[in-house]
C-alpha cells in the first residue's frame, strides 16, 4: 500500500477510534492531564512559543495557554496564509478570534500585522496520530509540515496527543517532519535528535 494510502486509512481509523472512545466528561479529564503532563515537562520560562486553539477532538490547549500567560510567556497563534503557510501572530486575549479556513480558531489580526514563522523557543503541535519516534499524522493539509520544515534555530517541538493517538508506527513520507517529544496522559516521550533523524535517514 502507499504511503498516501496508509495515511488516509489511518487518518480513517483514528476518526472512527475517537467517535468509538471516552464520553466527553472523561475527555475532558484526560485532556487536563496531558496538559499537566506538558506543564511538568516543559514548564513556562522566558521566550516565545507557538501554541494552537484546539478543535474538538483534540487534547485541549486552554490549561497550557493560561499558566503560560501568567508566567509572562509570548504566545503566538497561527493563521493559514494566502501563500499557504502558517503565519503566527502573538495572541494574549480570550477574546479575539476568528473562525479561519476549514473552521479553525485564529488569532484576529489588524491590517499591517505581521506575522512570524520562525525565532521560537517552544512549538506545540496537533496531530492525528504519533509514535514514540516523534513521526506525526497530521490532517492531510500539509500547513505543519511545512512550517516545521521551514522552522529555524532551536526550537523545541512537542505533541500533544491521548494515549490512543500514539501508535507503534507513522507512515511518513520524506518531507514530514518529526517532533522532539509527544505528550500523552501516560507522560512524555522525548526522542534525542541524533537518534530520531537516524531512523528517518
Amino acid at each position: 500500500m502507499l504511503i498516501q494510502d496508509r495515511k488516509a486509512e489511518l487518518r480513517r481509523s483514528e476518526r472512527n477510534r475517537a467517535r468509538a472512545g471516552a464520553g466527553e466528561k472523561e475527555l475532558a479529564r484526560r485532556s487536563l492531564e496531558v496538559q499537566r503532563r506538558f506543564l511538568d515537562g516543559f514548564p513556562p520560562g522566558p521566550g516565545r512559543v507557538a501554541l494552537y486553539a484546539a478543535i474538538p477532538g483534540e487534547v485541549g490547549t486552554e490549561l497550557i495557554r493560561a499558566t503560560y500567560l501568567d508566567a509572562g510567556v509570548e504566545l503566538f497563534y497561527p493563521r493559514v496564509m494566502e501563500d499557504g503557510k502558517l503565519s503566527f501572530y502573538r495572541n494574549g486575549s480570550p477574546d479575539i478570534w476568528v473562525r479561519g479556513k476549514y473552521g479553525l480558531m485564529e488569532p484576529r489580526i489588524s491590517p499591517g500585522m505581521e506575522g512570524v514563522r520562525s525565532g521560537f523557543d517552544l512549538v506545540i503541535v496537533p496531530g492525528v496520530a504519533f509514535d514514540s519516534m516523534g513521526k506525526r499524522l497530521g490532517r492531510g493539509y500539509g500547513y505543519y509540515d511545512r512550517f516545521l520544515a521551514d522552522l529555524t534555530g532551536s526550537a523545541i517541538t512537542v505533541g500533544l496527543a491521548f494515549s490512543r493517538q500514539l501508535l507503534p508506527e507513522v507512515p511518513v513520507d520524506e518531507w514530514d517532519v518529526p517532533v522532539d517529544a509527544v505528550v500523552t496522559e501516560d507522560g512524555v516521550i522525548r526522542v534525542p535528535r541524533a537518534r530520531r533523524d537516524g531512523q528517518l535517514k
